[in-house]
């Protein structure tokens, strides 16, 4: 299982965890990257799973709304070889 911190720049998705970043206009292209990691820096078998969580850094958005946002964007996705 992959742990990466996301954020919004103002233009791209970005995520990451200080080993490797990804960034796309979509969250469905940022899965995309993400997912093709995945299975070539492990070697997924066919049939093989990994999970990827995404957890949304809260330090990007305004203090006075964090208290209504504590899950804001969470994200987990499924990698199958």
């Amino acid at each position: 299982m992959k742990e990466l911190s996301i954020i919004h720049d103002g233009k791209n998705w970005v995520a990451g965890n200080g080993e490797i970043s990804f960034s796309a206009p979509t969250l469905d292209e940022l899965d995309v990257q993400v997912a093709e990691h995945v299975r070539t820096s492990e070697a997924l078998q066919r049939g093989e799973k990994r999970e990827v969580r995404m957890y949304f850094n809260n330090a990007v958005i305004p203090q006075w709304i964090r208290q209504y946002a504590q899950h804001y964007f969470n994200r987990i996705i499924v990698v199958e070889g």
